[in-house]
């Protein structure tokens, strides 16, 4: 079949309009996200309207080096036509033709080679460099960075990438270039900041990733003083030289200042610089900067969000008791809505603390999708929603959804970590293992991959890959986490004495700091003789209120319980659907 190939790049169809040059597709100027090999299946449909594509020909196209079924494809269109807003019973867009292929059907009109507005449609904002002597600068630098990209990804009409995967290239020898292709962006910025005397000095580049041209570049002299406005001016600058189109609404969310308390904004972007790094002592010092913001600026609404931010994790990861931590968290996201309802990552955070300790299914939907409406570039949103999904069983969705988080953020270690981990619940381990063997070669020492890598090898049967991984997890980091699952893959194999030790170490532990019930319960598990005991340890979960209980109807080390009427009960006070 000889393929029309359209040589045209914009292309606008009913409420969409889509970039192929950029692969950026919008719908009444907002970026609809999409997996990049669903985008790909698109392109290729459009560039092909009215014409007949093969399955064989889409599946070459899409996936040129790898061995797929045409269940893979089915799945990609079933995708796209749910962002399109079409079924399969009464396609505006895409038809189906039985036992050949799919055909593109809706009018469409070809704007030109580039898109008519001549804009750019995707950005990656690299971490400014520090070139000050003093390492307290660091955070500032960062947090510049930061806030011009949470800037500017509020623009439905530019696709920015995401903080955890254009922080992987901090401190790098970079060219632009390059890193924009690998990014698959048009525009890269960088900056170098010094501090001279009173003054700081920034220094910025907007660089044109087709052909290397610099787009702007601009050198800016400010009294430390006025820092806090430095940001807005960059994302204004910026947007400018994109030749963005901006409605008023868009140009005052461009400039608008959440503070005007310097102090307050220097504690912000501390606290920001702590949580970004992720380790329970630095979400720690995150809660107490953002405090000292709030301190200095009670009204101050991104602080607030961010003390929602760390306690959810330091709730996730089990670092804190959920009863204490919690309240907490959900009192400082209600907060910062409150005071400012436009803030997508309040809604996220407020969502994830209903779905993991209130256990509020349809009030945890109801605000991961007012996140995703308000940031729909917010990777977090979508992981969190996904998983949402994969834990009431639907995993389809809920992987489909985390796959779009993985897109939009594509260097994240914990969202590639936890598609893994959404793989196992879904009993899809070999996908599982290989997701994992991804985030591994992202960063090789991060324990939870390993960690997950072992439970799939448990599943599996694997004994002896399954404890490598257990033991590497350990080594990295011994926590209730990965005696948890030493001692369950040791029980479940029979090695009981073994077990026995690392339910002896949990219990131990236990007693110096907060430990979920749940870990616990987890080795309990692994002795298949043992139903009582792991029925007694869930039950003291749901009394602390484990946020690994929203897990319980999908993890497969409980299959064995699924006909006790004690397992039944303890699932429909979660809020599980039973079908009894």
């Amino acid at each position: 079949m000889g393929l029309a190939d359209s040589d045209f790049n914009d292309f606008q169809f009913g409420a969409f309009r889509l970039d192929a040059g950029e692969r950026v597709l919008l719908r009444d100027g907002r970026i609809v996200p999409l997996p990049a090999k669903v985008m790909s299946t698109l392109i290729l449909l459009v560039r092909n309207s009215g014409h007949v594509v093969e399955k064989d020909v889409l599946i070459e196209a899409v996936w040129p080096d790898e061995y797929v079924e045409e269940g893979n494809l089915a799945q990609h269109i079933f995708i796209l036509r749910r962002a399109l807003g079409e079924s399969t019973e009464t396609p505006k867009y895409i038809e189906t033709v039985p036992r050949r292929g799919y055909r593109f059907v809706a009018e469409m009109t070809e704007l030109g080679e580039k898109a008519d507005h001549k804009g750019v449609a995707s950005l990656a904002v690299l971490p400014f460099v520090n070139a000050s002597n003093d390492s307290n600068m660091e955070y500032l630098s960062d947090g510049i960075t930061e806030g011009v990209m949470n800037s500017l990804s509020g623009l439905p009409q530019l696709k920015v990438m995401a903080r955890h995967t254009v922080f992987r290239y901090k401190g790098a020898n970079i060219e632009p270039r390059e890193v924009g292709h690998c990014l698959g962006v048009r525009a890269v910025m960088m900056g170098i900041l010094q501090q001279v005397g009173e003054h700081l000095v920034l220094s910025v580049e907007l660089v044109d990733v087709e052909d290397g041209s610099l787009i702007w570049g601009e050198q800016y002299h400010r009294k430390s003083s006025d820092i806090f406005s430095l940001q807005a001016e960059l994302a204004w600058e910026i947007s400018e030289k994109l030749r963005l189109r901006l409605s008023g609404e868009q140009k005052e969310k461009l400039t608008k200042r959440f503070t005007e308390n310097r102090e307050a904004y220097e504690f912000y972007l501390k606290g920001r610089y702590a949580w970004a790094r992720r380790a329970i002592e630095d979400l720690k010092k995150g809660v107490k900067y953002f405090r000292q913001a709030i301190a200095e600026d009670p009204e101050y609404s991104l602080a607030h969000a961010g003390v929602a931010d760390c306690l959810v994790l330091l709730g996730l990861f089990g670092a804190e008791n959920p009863r204490e931590i919690m309240p907490q968290a959900k009192a400082s996201a209600i907060k910062a809505i409150q005071l400012d309802e436009t803030i997508g990552e309040a809604f996220a955070s407020l969502g994830q603390i209903k779905l993991i300790y209130d256990w509020d299914w349809t009030a945890a939907e109801a605000d991961f999708q007012q996140a995703i409406r308000l940031s729909p570039t917010y990777p977090t949103a979508h992981q969190w929603h996904g998983e949402y999904l994969v834990s009431m069983g639907l995993f389809d969705q809920g992987l489909a959804e985390l796959k779009r988080a993985r897109d939009l953020d594509p260097l994240s270690l914990i969202i590639n970590t936890n598609l893994g981990l959404n793989f196992f619940f879904a009993r899809r381990y070999d996908l599982a293992l290989e997701q994992l063997e991804r985030a591994l070669e992202l960063e090789p020492s991060f324990f939870r991959a390993h960690l997950h890598v072992g439970m799939c090898y448990e599943r599996k049967g694997m004994y002896g890959e399954a404890i490598a991984a257990l033991e590497k997890a350990r080594s990295i980091s011994e926590n209730s986490w990965t005696l948890a699952g030493l001692g369950h893959c040791h029980a479940s194999f029979g090695a009981r004495a073994e077990a026995e030790k690392f339910l002896d170490q949990l219990l131990t532990l236990s007693q110096r700091q907060f430990v979920s019930c749940a870990t616990i319960a987890v080795v309990c598990a692994g002795f298949r003789d043992r139903i009582d005991q792991t029925m007694e340890w869930l039950e003291k979960a749901y009394v602390e209120r484990s946020g690994l209980l929203i897990w319980l109807k999908v993890w497969p080390i409980f299959d064995h319980l699924r006909s006790d009427a004690r397992f039944v009960r303890l699932l429909r006070r979660i809020g599980f659907a039973t079908g009894e």
